[in-house]
């Protein structure tokens, strides 16, 4: 991308880590992982950030070199590294439908909260409808409105926080370890909340995506990314910590939306009063910081199939927006966003997985790109990172393809989403959702690249070998 259509900065950036990975499940905190771990939940809040640093070094050392100035992400840095495209593809393109499912669900589950009076499937439609507008208005304008809503949420959430500690009773935390199972095996406690808290970082690379659209990208993604996910792991401690040091843990199961409980008790005001303009605003923020992801893959995919790179005088990728928002849509028209999902978290982590791989790989693989990168750590402790990171994302996906996707989805960010009704067709055996959905998504990126790989040669479209990284 031309350098004067560079208009984001480092907050631009920070703002999309807070909006993917802050949403609608921040106001619920500790939910699901107090059970886990007691009163000890902050602490494994802590180990799930810095598991998620972990993966997060690994893009940002990407991100610090020459790949760092495309927007196509893990695409290109598994592409190059690996020297294979069919590399980057196959394990880039589950990410695709993984994304534009969350965005369906996003949509439909605003729709819900919004009392428009219309029916959810049009307000959704609409929402997805200006969403790629704003797209295809240019990057700096998705970026100044993702910036406006995630600043606003951040500091929403901010507010509460403190508003929280001022009523935290320390008693709650003692003992730290009140139940017979959590006194005999603490540690163990501890780690099992943190595999569920990990869940809630699904997505932190979606900053990524900004390569192409940030002043120096080299330096500017490295800091958002390891910068984004440390403020956010300790954003989300402190809201385990205050929620619990009000609600005592033993009384966390009453509690309908446990922060928003917590500050209220602290504002005196009812927490009803909180509630819905909170999760208006962090689904709107999670929207817009989500829809980076999947255009810019697409539009990376684009070095496979021409037509995808193909941008507008703003910048912006305009045919992989319209492919995104369409696949969108389609799942919103049909009542088949459920089905997206199944492929939402596994989809993701088999990327993840990947990545980390790679970033440990990177310095006997591919040496030469390993040296062109400016925040890089020594070959053993990037190692440490990648695999730390790809045995995390592992445990992760077996996790996904072990149990049901509503089970899966309700531990990450947008958990609130799915419930009630809109939960009840996740409710099934990953032999019947999940792995079929993957088997399913790969078989036709199969069909996809064979097909692409026919359009060029029909048209004359010769990609250059990958000798130099």
């Amino acid at each position: 991308m031309a350098g004067g259509n560079r208009q984001l900065s480092l907050p631009h950036a920070l703002g999309v880590v807070a909006g993917a990975l802050l949403g609608a499940g921040a106001l619920y905190i500790p939910e699901r992982v107090e059970n886990l771990a007691g009163p000890a939940t902050p602490l494994s809040f802590l180990v799930a950030a810095a598991g998620a640093l972990a993966l997060a070094v690994g893009y940002a050392t990407f991100c610090s070199g020459p790949l760092g100035d495309d927007g196509a992400g893990a695409y290109l840095h598994l592409s190059r590294t690996w020297r294979s495209r069919a590399v980057g593809f196959f394990f880039t393109w589950p990410t695709v439908a993984a994304y534009a499912a969350l965005l369906a669900l996003l949509a439909r589950y605003l729709a819900r909260l919004a009392p428009l009076g219309l029916p959810e499937n049009v307000v959704a439609l609409g929402t997805l409808g200006v969403l790629l507008a704003l797209h295809l208005a240019g990057p700096v304008a998705v970026g100044r409105v993702g910036l406006v809503l995630s600043g606003v949420f951040t500091l929403f959430v901010l507010v509460l926080s403190v508003a929280a500690l001022s009523v935290v009773v320390p008693g709650n935390f003692v003992p730290l370890f009140p139940t017979p199972v959590l006194r005999e095996q603490p540690v163990l406690s501890v780690g099992r909340g943190a595999v569920v808290a990990l869940f809630g970082f699904v997505g932190f690379e979606a900053c990524a995506a900004l390569a192409g659209s940030v002043r120096l990208p080299r330096e500017t993604l490295p800091r958002a990314l390891v910068g984004g996910v440390a403020g956010v792991g300790v954003l989300v401690t402190l809201l385990a910590f205050v929620t619990l040091g009000v609600v005592p843990w033993a009384r966390m199961i009453f509690a309908s939306v446990p922060f928003v409980d917590a500050a209220a008790s602290g504002l005196s005001v009812p927490a009803s009063a909180l509630v819905a303009p909170g999760l208006v605003l962090a689904t709107l923020a999670a929207l817009v910081a989500l829809s980076w992801a999947p255009t810019r893959t697409l539009a990376g995919l684009g070095e496979l199939v021409p037509p995808l790179a193909h941008a507008n005088r703003g910048g912006a990728p305009d045919v992989a927006s319209v492919v995104v928002f369409a696949l969108a849509g389609a799942l919103v028209s049909v009542d088949a966003v459920f089905v997206g999902l199944f492929l939402a978290v596994p989809g993701l982590l088999v990327c993840y997985v990947a990545h980390g791989l790679t970033t440990a790989a990177l310095p006997v693989v591919n040496p030469d790109l390993y040296r062109t990168c400016e925040f890089r750590l020594s070959p053993r402790l990037l190692a440490l990172c990648g695999l730390s990171g790809a045995g995390l994302a592992g445990l992760l996906l077996w996790q996904a393809l072990t149990l049901d996707p509503a089970i899966v989805l309700g531990y990450t960010r947008v958990g609130p989403a799915v419930t009630g009704p809109a939960a009840d067709p996740l409710v099934r055996s990953p032999m019947e959702s999940a792995i079929p959905a993957l088997v399913g998504w790969e078989t036709l990126g199969v069909l996809v690249y064979v097909a692409a790989r026919d359009y060029r040669e029909e048209v004359g479209v010769e990609l250059e070998p990958l000798t130099r990284y």
